[in-house]
């Protein structure tokens, strides 16, 4: 059975900015700002540029217009580390009241990013969409080397139409000694070899065309399961 839109909640989220796994620090920049130190780069781009993001605590919203990267140079892990975000999609409708123009395109998280600004960046991206399916994969330049195919999984919480509240998906990555874990909405999707995607990095926020999303926090600290 499909999860579907889950009521909109504002509970207080921490978040870190990481110099090392176990540190945190609050959000950068002024409520309904631009983030301090946040980077973008569209997608198909070999510059850093401008989407419509801002602080909206909890966290953080971005509005319609052309996919890409979003992320904080302050803000990585390597080792043994766990990453959860919290994302709510908010329905299609009119740019100028709910920011978004599609639901159709991926968002999620990436992680292992180098390069970003360069020529041939790299990352691994944990993505899902509206269609009930996520993602693994990792990108170099324009190459792109599925870990895991876009997968149907009935965890995935998705938007129906019409729509008039936001769903809300959990996404974690735990890397844990030789694996690493993949969870949507606190169910296991994907047990990968740590030896084989490698995940010390930035850590950021993909975001497909289109979409309005919040993202009410990027947790980024020491393991938190015993699977």
């Amino acid at each position: 059975m499909r999860h579907r839109q889950r009521a909109w909640c504002t509970a207080a989220v921490s978040v870190a900015a990481m110099t090392t796994p176990a540190a945190a620090s609050a959000q950068s920049g002024h409520n309904l700002e631009r983030p301090e130190h946040w980077k973008v780069r569209y997608d198909g781009s070999g510059e850093a540029a401008e989407r419509n993001f801002v602080v909206m605590r909890p966290g953080w919203h971005v509005y319609a217009g052309s996919g890409g990267l979003l992320w904080d140079p302050g803000r990585f892990a390597s080792g043994n580390y766990a990453v959860k975000s919290t994302i709510y999609l908010f329905p299609k409708g009119d740019p100028d009241r709910s920011g978004s123009t599609r639901i159709d395109t991926p968002f999620g998280l990436f992680l292992a990013g180098r390069d970003l600004e360069g020529d041939e960046p790299t990352y691994v991206s944990f993505q899902i969409d509206n269609a009930g399916r996520f993602r693994i994969a990792r990108h170099t330049g324009d190459e792109v080397q599925e870990y895991v195919p876009w997968t149907a999984h009935d965890v995935v919480t998705l938007l129906d139409e019409p729509a008039t509240s936001p769903a809300e998906n959990v996404l974690e990555v735990d890397v844990r000694g030789e694996k690493t874990i993949f969870y949507v909405n606190d169910a296991v999707v994907a047990d990968l070899p740590v030896e084989d995607i490698g995940l010390e990095g930035l850590i950021g926020l993909g975001a497909g065309e289109g979409l309005s999303l919040h993202i009410t926090e990027i947790a980024i600290g020491p393991n938190r399961r015993d699977e």
